[in-house]
């Protein structure tokens, strides 16, 4: 069984409480990923016991929820049986799964004795204890709980007191959306997400179904969409559909047209990236989507590449680029009205990506190319700061790039600047205003998505009140494998992010997250950054 993101204790009992001809070992562990409200079979404690003898009955199992925030914050709490040392994280659980005990908590600060029904078997057995989670338990409290001992019909099975008590804090929402598997594809990847006109939240997913990598494998761009903010999602509608390789489409993002309900959804299709070359048969191309009732439906694929590059450009440099792709996520439309999506170009024939902004000024139906903005960047993300001003934050190892452009993202800075607090791996993330004081909030708020390591792992959303000079603090959100993500904010003020997580697995799941600015910003769980 694979620990990784896993609190894990491995523990031979002492021979007093063994029996040698019998239990072989026993192992706690603990998942201490966030969790959300209204969510159902959380898992949050476990245990591995390995019996080579005979089978034996159970009788009890001592608990202890010393920990828990309140009691009121738990509906039900389940106790699973399983050969399967993979607790799933959807609602229905697979049937091998067998229940044998189902209880609320009543006083958390006593140990609670649950009698049970059931075996041990020969070979490896799991025990989960899993919680449903109300809806309206308290975003930041914990669900906690700990073994202390298992009786079985011939011995009493002591769990050291020293467990580490840990537990899994309780966001407003955490949902799974996405996993391996579903809808018959192999994989889902590169998360997009937005606000539409009427408060609807609309994700765009790479459907990967055969393989994880990018184009030119086979993928579709699915949509889904949130009438309630989150709490439950449509089925999804595909917009882009691959036809086998070199016939995919990927990497899509997100922005709002000016149309009543639009949207416009940018993305690529065909060759991929370093295979791309130009001539008509065998390119890297540009397309967007547009939907006129905030996500609801969508019009087939436009194709948009001689805009910005290839043998029909008009521009005599672009002719010659050799591939063009968005950076997913989140586009960007200013006050002005200009809709501008950050695009990574490969110019020659190297292996290297310089930045540029696509950009329409007249509603997505002709689009314009900026002047270059970063030499050497790659995935980029764009927010504006005032009038004429655009902020360019750029993929990069280490420490993060960014330039500025003050007439509206046609030219930039000669030389990209950095961000050393934004210190990390090379991975996509997302760029979005929170607040400004224009909208008369107290302070001028970004938010930044970015995984907080050399590896990618620890998924982290950072926070600017100076409009990205420098980032006052962090709190880590995904604190495991994890690395693209987009940000969004709902209109009661909270913030959504769609997030890949590859917790237990080398393969990604996503997942829909929703917080409060209180919670984020609390002292207590914000980590200060250094200016």
């Amino acid at each position: 069984m694979k620990k990784q993101g896993l609190i894990c204790i491995f523990l031979l009992l002492a021979a007093a409480h063994l029996s040698a001809d019998t239990i072989t070992s026993v192992s706690y562990f603990a998942d201490t990923r966030f969790t959300g409200r209204g969510n159902k079979n959380v898992m949050i404690v476990g245990t591995q016991i390995v019996l080579s003898g005979k089978s034996i009955a159970l009788n009890s199992i001592t608990l202890n929820f010393e920990g828990l925030s309140d009691p009121k914050d738990v509906d039900e709490v389940h106790l699973y049986w399983s050969r399967d040392s993979l607790f799933p994280e959807k609602e229905i659980l697979p049937t091998h799964f067998e229940q044998l005990a189902s209880f609320s908590i009543a006083n958390p600060d006593s140990s609670i004795t649950i009698p049970l029904t059931g075996n041990l078997f020969t070979g490896k057995n799991y025990l989960f204890l899993t919680c449903h989670i109300a809806e309206k338990a308290k975003e930041g409290n914990f669900v906690t709980c700990q073994f202390v001992c298992l009786e079985t019909a011939t011995q009493r099975y002591i769990f050291p007191s020293n467990e580490m008590k840990v537990g899994r804090e309780i966001l407003l929402l955490r949902k799974l959306i996405y996993a391996p598997g579903d809808y018959g594809s192999n994989y889902y990847r590169i998360p997009a997400i937005i606000q539409a006109k009427n408060g609807t939240l609309v994700i765009a997913t790479d459907k990967r179904k055969y393989s994880q990598s990018d184009l030119p494998q086979d993928i579709d761009i699915v949509i889904n969409r949130s009438i309630d903010g989150g709490k439950t999602w449509s089925e999804p509608t595909t917009i882009a559909h691959g036809a086998g390789i070199g016939k995919g489409f990927g990497d899509a993002a997100l922005c709002r047209s000016l149309d009543s309900a639009g949207l416009i959804c940018v993305f690529v299709g065909g060759d991929g990236l370093w295979e791309s070359v130009v001539v008509a048969n065998k390119k890297m191309r540009s397309y967007m989507c547009r939907s006129f009732d905030n996500g609801n439906t969508w019009t087939k694929p436009i194709e948009i590449t001689d805009a910005i590059y290839g043998e029909s450009c008009r521009d005599a440099k672009r002719k010659n680029w050799k591939a063009s792709f968005f950076g997913s996520g989140n586009g960007l439309q200013t006050a002005s009205g200009r809709i501008m999506f950050a695009v990574a170009v490969r110019e020659t024939t190297d292996y290297s990506l310089n930045n540029y902004v696509v950009y329409s000024d007249n509603n997505g139906q002709t689009w314009q190319v900026s002047e270059r903005a970063s030499v050497g960047g790659d995935e980029a993300k764009l927010v504006e700061l005032g009038v004429d001003t655009i902020l360019m934050s750029i993929r990069h190892a280490g420490a993060r790039w960014y330039n500025i452009s003050t007439d509206g993202g046609i030219t930039w800075q000669d030389s990209v600047f950095f961000w050393q607090e934004l210190n990390g791996n090379a991975c996509n993330g997302d760029l979005i205003r929170y607040t400004s004081v224009k909208q008369k909030a107290d302070k001028n708020r970004l938010l930044h998505s970015l995984p907080y390591d050399k590896n990618r792992k620890n998924v982290s959303l950072f926070m600017s009140d100076d409009e990205g000079k420098s980032w006052n603090f962090m709190k880590t959100l995904c604190a495991y494998g994890s690395a693209y993500s987009s940000l969004t904010v709902l209109p009661d003020g909270t913030i959504g992010m769609y997030v890949e997580e590859n917790y237990d697995s080398d393969n990604f799941s996503i997942y829909f997250m929703n917080f409060s600015w209180e919670w984020l910003s609390n002292g207590k769980n914000a980590c200060p950054l250094s200016k």
